[in-house]
C-alpha cells in the first residue's frame, strides 16, 4: 500500500483555526444564552389579591425611602424599577412566604399589611437598592436570623461611604469603644460610649435594630450594636445630616466624668473578626485549624473557631481529644463561632458518653413542604424520620419512646410541613474513642448561632458539663435561596422549624448558659480574658 502525505498550506491552516474559533464562540454564546434563560423562569408565580390603601403605624418605618444617589453602584446593581415591576416582586415574595417559608406564622406578623405598606411607598417607581433596603427591614420582622436579603449590593455595608472609626462591644450594659486593631480603647480614660452626634445611643440602637431579625433579645442586641458601624446609613434612617466626621461623648469607668471628641469617619469598614484572636491569622476557611493546648493545673483547652465538616478538621478534633485523656478537666471554647456544620458535634459528643449510654436526641425538626432538596439538606444535618433505616435499633427505640412525650412550644401549621425528623447521637464504637468523665466547661457567647446553637443544646444539662458565658443567638433554619424576578434581589428564607428535645424552639430563644458571665472591657483589647480565667478557676475547684 502506498503512503500518502496530507499537506496543509498556511492559508488553509489559518482558515481552519478561524473556523474552529468561530465555532467555539458560537457554542459559548449559545451556552451563555441558555444559562441566562434558564435562571429566569418562564412563568413567575405571584399572589393576586386586593391591597390596603393605608399604612398601619407599626409599619411606617418600612415606607422610608432613602436616597443613595451619592454612592456609585453602577447601572447593573441599581437600575430603576417601574412601579409595576416592584409590585410584581412584592406579590412574588408574598407567594414565596406563604408556600416556602417555615416561620411565616411564628410571630403573628401581619405580612400582608407590611407588604402593602411598602407598595404604597413606591410612587412611580423605585431604585433597586432602595427597594432592597425596605425589604431588609420587612424580613427582619419575622425574627428569623437565617432569613434576609442576601444580595451584597443591598447590605448596609455597601450603602455606606463612611464608617465609625472604631468597634463597639457591650460590658454589663455599657458600650465599650476600642480601636479596630484592638490595641487600645478609643480613649483609655473614657472607655464607654454614650452619645453619637448629640443623640443618645439608645436611639441609634433602635434604628440599627430595624435591620436585625427580631429573634432572641441577645441576638437583636448584639447585632444592633455591630450595625452601629454603618453610621452613614443610620444617619439617613434617622433623618440626620451627613458628615465626614462623628461627634462622640465618652464616659469614664466610674460614670462620673464625660469627654466629647470628634473623629473622622473611616473609609473602610472596621471588622470584628474572630475573638479572642486565633493563634494564626485567618484569611479564609482553609486557614482555620483546631487549636489546643494543656493549661496549667492539667486542664485541656480546645478552641473551635468555626464549625467545619472537612475530614482533616474532624480527624484533628478526635486526635486532640486523645491528647486530653489524662487531663483533670477540659475547656471547649466556641466563642465567636457563628455556626456552619454539625459535624464537629457529631465527632466530639461520643467522647462524653459511656459505652452503655442510651442514644441522645439533640434536635427535632420538620421542613416546609414544597421546598427543594430538603431531604438531602436534612441528611446533611443528620436529621432522619423515625422510620429511617439510618437509625440503629436502639436509636429507633429511643425515638419511639421520645415521640410519645414531645410537645413543641409552637406547632407548625398542619399540612404545610413534613413529618418530624430527629438528630440522634450514640456512643461510638470507633477504637479512637474513650469516655472522658472529667469536668468540662464550654465557653459561649452571643455570636454563637445556628450549628453552634445545636452544639450547645446537645451539651446543655449533660453530666459533668457546665455552659459558661453569655446566651447564644438562637437560630436553626435551613435556609433556601430565591431571586425575585424583576429586581433580581436574592432572598434567603428558612425552610425548617427546629426544636430542642424539650420542645423549645432554637429561634427566638437560644441556649442559656449554666453560669452567666459578662466580659469586662479589657477583654476586648486582649489585656485580659476574664471568661477563660473563670472557667479555669471553676475546674480547679472541682478538681
Amino acid at each position: 500500500m502506498t503512503k500518502k502525505t496530507l499537506i496543509i498550506t498556511k492559508s488553509e491552516k489559518e482558515n481552519c483555526n478561524l473556523t474552529l474559533w468561530c465555532l467555539f464562540v458560537t457554542v459559548a454564546l449559545a451556552l451563555t444564552l441558555i444559562g441566562l434563560l434558564g435562571c429566569r423562569p418562564k412563568s413567575v408565580k405571584r399572589v393576586d389579591r386586593s391591597h390596603a390603601n393605608t399604612v398601619p403605624k407599626q409599619f411606617e418605618q418600612l415606607t422610608r425611602r432613602i436616597d443613595f444617589s451619592e454612592i456609585d453602584f453602577g447601572f447593573p446593581a441599581n437600575p430603576q424599577l417601574s412601579r409595576k415591576q416592584a409590585e410584581d416582586d412584592l406579590d412574588e415574595l408574598e407567594r414565596l412566604l406563604e408556600n416556602r417559608y417555615s416561620y411565616l406564622k411564628l410571630k403573628g406578623v401581619d405580612y400582608k399589611a407590611a407588604l402593602d405598606s411598602i407598595r404604597l411607598s413606591l410612587g412611580d417607581g423605585i431604585k433597586r437598592i432602595s427597594f432592597g433596603y425596605q425589604l431588609t427591614k420587612f424580613i427582619a420582622l419575622f425574627g428569623d436570623g437565617h432569613s434576609r436579603v442576601a444580595s451584597p449590593s443591598v447590605h448596609l455595608r455597601s450603602l455606606c461611604s463612611g464608617f465609625l472609626p472604631f468597634l463597639i462591644e457591650e460590658s454589663h450594659g455599657r458600650l465599650v469603644a476600642f480601636k479596630p486593631d484592638r490595641s487600645s480603647f478609643v480613649d483609655p480614660n473614657f472607655p464607654f460610649m454614650r452619645v453619637l452626634d448629640g443623640m443618645p445611643i439608645d436611639s441609634w440602637l433602635q434604628a440599627a435594630g430595624r435591620f436585625v431579625a427580631r429573634g432572641s433579645p441577645q441576638f437583636l442586641r448584639c447585632n444592633s450594636i455591630r450595625n452601629l458601624r454603618y453610621i452613614d446609613c443610620l444617619r439617613k434612617e434617622l433623618g440626620l445630616d451627613n458628615s465626614r466626621s462623628v461627634r462622640v461623648e465618652m464616659e469614664s469607668a466610674d460614670g462620673l466624668q464625660t469627654r466629647k471628641i470628634e473623629l473622622p469617619l473611616a473609609k473602610e469598614c472596621p471588622i470584628y473578626g474572630f475573638w479572642p484572636r486565633p493563634e494564626t491569622e485567618i484569611k479564609n476557611l482553609e486557614d482555620i485549624r483546631v487549636e489546643s493546648r494543656i493549661l496549667p493545673q492539667n486542664i485541656g483547652y480546645l478552641r473551635i473557631i468555626a464549625s467545619l465538616n472537612e475530614p482533616e478538621f474532624l480527624d484533628d478534633l478526635v486526635e486532640v481529644m486523645n491528647q486530653f485523656n489524662d487531663t483533670d478537666g477540659l475547656i471547649i471554647d466556641i466563642r465567636s463561632n457563628g455556626g456552619g456544620n454539625r459535624a464537629p458535634l457529631r465527632a466530639l459528643f461520643p467522647f462524653f458518653m459511656a459505652g452503655n449510654e442510651p442514644p441522645r436526641i439533640v434536635n427535632v425538626a420538620a421542613y416546609r413542604l414544597g421546598t427543594r432538596n430538603r431531604r438531602k439538606a436534612f441528611e446533611g444535618r443528620y436529621l432522619y424520620p423515625a422510620s429511617s433505616s439510618h437509625f440503629f435499633q436502639t436509636e429507633r427505640a429511643t425515638v419511639a419512646r421520645f415521640v410519645t412525650t414531645f410537645r413543641p412550644e409552637w406547632v407548625p401549621p398542619p399540612g404545610a410541613f413534613s413529618q418530624w425528623h430527629y438528630f440522634v447521637i450514640s456512643p461510638s464504637k470507633d477504637k479512637r474513642y474513650y469516655y472522658y468523665d472529667k469536668p468540662v466547661v464550654i465557653l459561649m457567647d452571643r455570636r454563637n448561632f445556628s450549628a453552634c446553637d445545636i452544639f450547645l443544646g446537645a451539651f446543655k444539662g449533660w453530666k459533668n458539663v457546665t455552659l459558661m458565658g453569655q446566651p447564644s443567638g438562637g437560630g436553626s433554619g435551613c435556609r433556601e435561596s430565591y431571586r425575585l424576578y424583576n429586581s433580581q434581589i436574592n432572598i434567603y428564607l428558612s425552610s425548617m422549624a427546629s426544636f430542642r428535645p424539650n420542645g423549645k424552639l432554637y429561634d427566638g430563644n437560644g441556649i442559656q448558659p449554666d453560669v452567666v458571665i459578662e466580659p469586662i472591657p479589657t477583654d476586648f483589647i486582649g489585656k485580659t480574658d476574664s471568661i477563660l480565667q473563670a472557667a479555669i478557676q471553676r475546674l480547679h475547684k472541682q478538681g
